[in-house]
């Protein structure tokens, strides 16, 4: 297993979706906690930082970035990575 370069997509093998990159996901997190695709601009950075597939989160991870994410969007505040973690101490 190798690192993915920077700029690179995390996905599965390409040629099993016809070259089309793709990721596994929890179904419930769509359903459930409405994550939509494309990822918000936070969303992004944060799997960007935490260098992970949006798949490695498990569904009350999700729960947890959306209930951070969603707020943001009423106060008309763009969420930051440093609020972000320093909520998690």
């Amino acid at each position: 297993m190798l690192p993915c370069t920077l700029g690179e997509p995390v996905c599965g093998d390409e040629r099993a979706n016809e070259g089309v990159p793709f990721f596994y996901f929890y179904q419930v997190v769509f359903k459930t906690i409405s994550v939509r695709l494309p990822f918000s601009r936070f969303e992004k950075e944060l799997l960007s930082e935490i260098n992970v597939t949006p798949a490695q989160l498990y569904p009350n991870s999700w729960a947890f970035v959306k209930a951070f994410d969603i707020p943001s969007g009423f106060w008309v505040v763009r969420p930051r990575l440093t609020s972000f973690f320093t909520s998690l101490r």
